[in-house]
């Protein structure tokens, strides 16, 4: 005995069973990018953190290479230093400070070390100079003194001439 709406069951089966695997797909999809996206996310973290940490190792070594390198500057002060030795060592200090650093990136750290480079090359040029201008200042010193001498000299012998034009 077959049932009069058994056309109709069969699509109304149907029609569940469409309904049951879409609720199911979609539960299922749920599930899978609950699941799926934070691990990514986590992923992209890790490896954002990897790059800041690195970043972070960086900076630490580039600041106490520009410790050492203010050091080596300021012992340019130091009496009896070889300047063009201590110039040469500066520089090539700098130019290995400047290797170490990076390659560019579109963030502003790029900028910030290769201008705190130019600062230093800029100093050490100071420096040298100031220290080239102290022994000229020395030196002007000697001059004023010597001049001073010879404009008393100078003084004496006017008097000194004077003296003999009235004497005749």
């Amino acid at each position: 005995m077959k049932p009069n709406n058994s056309k109709e069951r069969r699509i109304s089966f149907l029609k569940f069973l469409a309904l049951f695997i879409v609720t199911v797909s979609a539960i299922l999809a749920a599930v899978y990018f609950n699941f799926k996206v934070p691990a990514k996310e986590n992923a992209l973290l890790r490896e954002q953190a990897s790059i800041i940490s690195v970043g972070r190792e960086f900076q630490s070594g580039f600041f106490d290479d520009m410790k050492g390198l203010k050091g080596l500057i300021d012992s340019m002060d130091i009496e009896g230093q070889n300047r063009p030795y201590q110039n040469s060592l500066i520089s090539a200090r700098i130019v290995d400070l400047q290797k170490d650093i990076p390659a560019k990136d579109s963030t502003y750290l790029y900028d910030m070390h290769m201008e705190v480079i130019q600062l230093y090359v800029e100093l050490q040029t100071a420096k040298d100079k100031l220290l080239e201008l102290k022994d000229a200042e020395t030196t002007i010193k000697e001059y004023k003194s010597a001049l001073d001498g010879c404009k008393e000299d100078l003084k004496q012998m006017e008097r000194e001439l004077f003296i003999e034009r009235r004497s005749k």
